[in-house]
């Protein structure tokens, strides 16, 4: 990968989301953001969604039981957000447990 690559594109600007997202997973990110990475929490959010499409197999991640989640506003980028979107169309799965499965199975590799 070159360096330029960590770069994104004006066409690729970021976009308010309001989505739920599991408490469990934001705090794993919070942490993330203080121990691990110098990034935003979005920012994190937005490496788990282009990870999880470059896998291209969305998968359904159930809230699991007892479960609490928060209403949250993100700054999401425009390409994942067309992407999910897609996903969402051809699956069924909703938007929000597509961005928690991505949460989640960045945290799990």
């Amino acid at each position: 990968m070159n360096i330029r690559d960590k770069l994104y594109k004006l066409e690729n600007k970021t976009e308010p989301k309001a989505i739920n997202i599991d408490d469990s997973l934001y705090e794993k990110i919070r942490l993330a953001t203080e121990k691990e990475y110098d990034a935003k929490l979005s920012d994190i959010i937005n490496v788990a969604i282009e990870e999880y499409i470059e896998r291209d197999n969305p998968t359904y991640y159930a809230k699991p039981d007892r479960e609490t989640v928060t209403y949250r506003n993100l700054m999401l980028r425009k390409k994942n957000i067309k992407k999910l979107n897609e996903y969402h169309r051809k699956t069924g799965i909703s938007f929000t447990r597509l961005v928690n499965g991505a949460i989640k199975e960045f945290f799990e590799n």
